[in-house]
């Protein structure tokens, strides 16, 4: 896969960590390790031995969280366990050498890395989980509006694109219907089907409400209302699951439009909307491009 491809890719339920769960994993660590070394120097330098039992929350905060991690965070986790191994098997030779000062001038950076280690991937999780929304698990307008400019740069120097603005149809009157709850469940539901018919490198996010925004690169005239199209009949192929055994009928309208090179992202997504707008005008469930 290549560098501008890697760009969408991160940005859907089966990808995203559960909300909370990763972050606490990794607050947790962060804070024994804290802990432990601040009080590991402290009684190093006093000349008195740590209990065995004192390692027992950090170890605890490292191993209880193994079978839940998220596979793509797994190889970080195993990463700083063997760092952590690694800096207590050095403590163990410092205890056993009290005058083997060589060491604890290799521990101590070590252990100030692997809290920075920590630290950085908290505040790299916590930005991560500021873009994506919450119901859907899809990345929301402010990491589309990132993903969009980056696109129309390239754009700009030759490449091609579509964007593609989505939104139900009728979904007030689904809400006013069925309730609030059946209407978030369609919406994610709804998420979790666009995102399975569009290709691994395309952009899919949450505009606001039961709007839904799309980026497709290096997509060709021919092939981008087509694919619209297609997004429309799949979606109404098949009902949607309520709750108490209920199911419902939904469908969607799709305005699609290219980027253009030297005009601002912005005036084209004025355009998709502009042609979703005559997608509904003209009946709803289908797709419109305008040029």
């Amino acid at each position: 896969m290549t560098a501008h491809s890697e760009m969408y890719t991160s940005q859907h339920v089966d990808q995203i960590p559960d909300n909370g769960t990763y972050l606490e994993d990794l607050v947790n660590f962060y804070e024994a390790w804290k802990s432990y070394w601040q009080l590991w120097l402290r009684e190093y330098l006093q000349g008195r031995s740590l209990p065995r039992q004192a390692e027992q929350s950090v170890l605890q905060a490292l191993h209880d969280p193994e079978s839940r991690i998220p596979e793509i965070y797994r190889i970080f986790w195993r990463d700083l366990q063997e760092n952590y191994h690694r800096i207590m098997h050095q403590l163990q030779e410092i205890r056993a050498k009290p005058d083997c000062k060589s060491v604890l001038l290799t521990v101590m950076p070590a252990a100030e890395a692997l809290e920075r280690q920590c630290f950085d991937e908290i505040v790299a999780f916590s930005k991560n989980m500021g873009e994506v929304d919450p119901l859907t698990s899809l990345l929301n307008r402010r990491r589309m509006e990132q993903d969009l400019a980056r696109e129309q740069s390239l754009v700009d120097r030759g490449a091609s694109a579509y964007i593609a603005m989505l939104d139900v149809d009728h979904f007030k009157k689904l809400n006013d219907q069925f309730g609030h709850i059946s209407g978030d469940r369609v919406l994610k539901e709804l998420a979790d089907r666009l995102r399975a018919q569009l290709r691994p490198y395309d952009g899919l996010y949450r505009y606001g409400g039961e709007e839904f925004f799309a980026l497709f690169p290096r997509m060709q005239k021919n092939c981008a209302l087509l694919t619209a199209q297609r997004l429309c009949q799949k979606i109404a192929s098949e009902p949607f699951q309520l709750d108490q055994g209920r199911t419902i009928q939904v469908t969607i309208s799709i305005g699609i439009t290219t980027l253009l090179a030297q005009v601002p992202a912005r005036e084209r997504v004025i355009i998709a909307d502009a042609a979703l707008y005559q997608a509904k005008h003209e009946g709803r469930n289908q797709a419109r491009l305008l040029p």
